[in-house]
């Protein structure tokens, strides 16, 4: 039987609790995660919550969740980071602009999940949606993807994050090298840099 960690739910011989440090942020951060990606263990959302405990995850498929969070973000004080027809580089806004978003909302699972999830959901549609025009390259190598320029959500986030608050961010980074460090695979199983 294999023995987990009770401080950061990794199997003990991957433990990376000496490498988690609180990122303070004042931005509310909900993610909202496809139950597929929830049970993957290679998901970089339980880093993201175990460095900003204020995180909320909401599961795509909990109706009763999916509709308390559509009602709170009415308001214009919400964002969503999602590539779309509508969204414009998150890097371009006013430090006006930034200041004036006190909730960010990320999606977490594939690119085809993603869409699924705001395609059920056509309130995500009417927020403000924002993309990256010039975010770093992924250095989450543990995890494939057939699409340039993706990122891993903990990826997302923390650059969304630099972007409006200009925070130190390299604990979130830290975690997730940590994570791949650990993490017990062939490295032909880990996806290549261009």
């Amino acid at each position: 039987m294999r023995l987990y960690c009770a401080r950061c739910g990794y199997p003990q011989n991957t433990c990376i609790c000496d490498h988690i440090n609180r990122v303070d942020v004042s931005l509310n951060l909900t993610v909202i995660q496809h139950e597929k990606e929830a049970k993957h263990a290679k998901n970089t959302v339980k880093l993201l919550s175990l460095c900003i405990p204020t995180a909320r995850v909401v599961p795509a498929n909990d109706h009763n969740a999916m509709t308390a969070l559509s009602i709170q973000c009415t308001e214009k004080h919400c964002a969503l980071v999602y590539p779309s027809e509508k969204s414009i580089a998150l890097e371009s806004i006013s430090s006006d602009r930034a200041s004036d978003i006190s909730t960010l909302l990320l999606i977490d699972g594939s690119w085809k999940q993603a869409f699924s999830i705001v395609k059920k959901n056509p309130w995500l549609e009417n927020l403000p949606a924002f993309h990256f025009s010039a975010a770093p390259p992924s250095n989450y190598l543990i995890r494939h993807t057939s699409v340039d320029n993706a990122l891993s959500t903990l990826e997302a986030t923390a650059y969304a994050i630099s972007c409006l608050e200009r925070t130190d961010v390299s604990a979130l980074y830290n975690a997730q090298n940590a994570l791949q460090k650990h993490w017990q695979s062939p490295l032909s199983h880990r996806r290549k840099l261009p």
